[in-house]
């Protein structure tokens, strides 16, 4: 009953990957659809994300998606597929896509967009040292594309397993990262290792079939680069001053790039 204890996040990691992949099925969530679109102006065609009203509040570890070992090919592979997924959404479809330099996958929020937690430029000092000893205990990440899916919130996402589906490094530093900030937000990433490549931000009404169109379209997509391999070694931790630009130096991101145990 109520009292088992929670599966690993391995575990539950298939569980919840099947749930994103049908999750779109039945069209997107327009309450999703309009929270994001919320989080931008409009800069003539371009959407530019707004700024948190409290400067520096929002700060998170992510894994890069870069790196010899296979990092980068699969980052320019996902940017290339995001492209592909953008030319074919019907018309009047708008999104916002990140950067591919920007790409990561969301490891632990020390400050969240939902519980903002501001700190002096000495405290993100203090902040950074003790990532930087969590980050140099962590093994680097072996991860294998699962598969590339559109949730129904209108994120286009690249799901990453640790290679032989196994525990990853980033299920401990988890851990790890929530025992040593204990005032940390409540609300944190498990279970998934995921890459967000763009967000719909306007989704026009679309017949079932034009949808399934779609959806057909992202699972082609998605056996171009599913079972891709890299080892991932740089985590970043990230000041992020606009909403979910995490990354995007350009954007205003302080990026401090923080590196794995160089030993297994």
């Amino acid at each position: 009953g109520a009292l088992r204890m929670a599966e690993p996040d391995h575990v539950m990691r298939p569980r919840v990957y099947a749930e994103l992949h049908t999750s779109a099925r039945g069209g997107l969530d327009p309450n999703a659809v309009a929270a994001t679109a919320a989080n931008y102006e409009m800069d003539g065609e371009a959407l530019i994300a707004k700024a948190y009203d409290v400067p520096m509040s929002v700060r998170l570890l992510c894994t890069a998606i870069e790196g010899q070992d296979g990092g980068d090919a699969l980052r320019d592979a996902a940017a290339e597929l995001c492209g592909k997924f953008v030319d074919v959404l019907p018309p009047g479809f708008r999104t916002y896509r990140n950067p591919p330099r920007s790409y990561h996958s969301t490891v632990f929020h020390t400050g969240h967009p939902s519980e903002l937690r501001p700190k002096t430029k000495a405290q993100v000092e203090e902040e950074l040292l003790v990532c930087k000893r969590l980050v140099g205990a962590t093994s680097a990440m072996r991860v294998e594309v699962h598969r590339v899916v559109l949730a129904s919130s209108g994120v286009l996402l690249v799901l990453l397993n640790e290679q032989g589906n196994g525990v990853s490094p980033v299920d401990g530093l988890r851990l790890r990262c929530r025992r040593a900030f204990p005032t940390a937000p409540r609300k944190q990433a498990t279970f998934v290792m995921h890459v967000s490549l763009c967000r719909v931000a306007t989704a026009p009404a679309v017949d079932h079939d034009q949808w399934r169109a779609v959806l057909n379209h992202v699972d082609d997509l998605s056996s171009k680069i599913q079972g891709m391999q890299a080892t991932l070694r740089t985590i970043w931790h990230v000041q992020e001053p606009r909403v979910a630009i995490c990354g995007d130096v350009r954007g205003g991101c302080v990026v401090t790039p923080l590196a794995c145990r160089t030993t297994n």
